[in-house]
């Protein structure tokens, strides 16, 4: 399952990156009088005229490593935490976890995977706004690549600047992951149901 996920990850993000950039680029452009960009379109056509087409790809060595670190992450503590939530709350009750239970475990696991992902997220982000040859002269948000990106957050902000955004990260990250792997588990343990006691929820997992 795991190795599933990762590879869908990594589809997602050569599919999205793109609109990624676009959307990152506009959520940081200026106030209205400075602004580089009148909308996605513009916005799309500037960075390719002006940046060249592989500008849309932009931090794309961040985010495969935010996708497959979400993933280890995420699914490796919701499994941990559920096994402890059996062990030490539910002392060892042969019962399956509820919705609440699951989406208890569920953002519970989004705290790890959100302190993981944000590192990379950081890099994916100022490499995405980081214009190139077209930056201001002296810009400080102009990297050659995401080691370059990791080397001067360092140096100018210490590890924390790395870290920033957790905050936000963790907003979206547990509402998030409550709903989805609770759902996840409740539709899996459904479709259980319908297909009667012989069917195994790794096989219909899988497929």
């Amino acid at each position: 399952m795991l190795n599933k996920a990762m590879f869908g990850g990594v589809c997602n993000v050569i599919a999205g990156q793109p609109f990624d950039t676009i959307k990152v680029r506009l959520q940081t452009q200026g106030t209205r009088e400075k602004k580089l960009y009148a909308g996605p379109f513009d916005c799309f056509s500037k960075m390719v005229r002006k940046e060249g087409m592989f500008s849309l790809y932009k931090g794309t060595s961040g985010a495969f490593a935010s996708i497959m670190t979400e993933n280890v992450v995420l699914l490796t503590a919701n499994t941990g935490i559920k096994a402890m939530y059996r062990k030490y709350c539910m002392r060892g009750t042969d019962r399956a976890l509820n919705f609440s239970e699951h989406a208890l475990c569920g953002g519970l696991a989004g705290i790890f995977s959100a302190v993981a992902i944000t590192p990379a997220e950081v890099v994916k982000v100022r490499l995405q706004v980081s214009r190139g040859k077209c930056a201001a002269k002296g810009d400080v948000h102009q990297y050659k690549g995401p080691i370059d990106c990791v080397r001067k957050t360092v140096r100018a902000e210490g590890i924390p600047g790395l870290f920033r955004g957790l905050n936000s990260v963790l907003a979206r990250d547990l509402p998030f992951n409550c709903v989805f792997l609770s759902s996840y588990e409740v539709i899996i343990h459904g479709m259980l149901s319908f297909r009667g006691g012989g069917a195994d929820k790794a096989v219909l997992a899988s497929k």
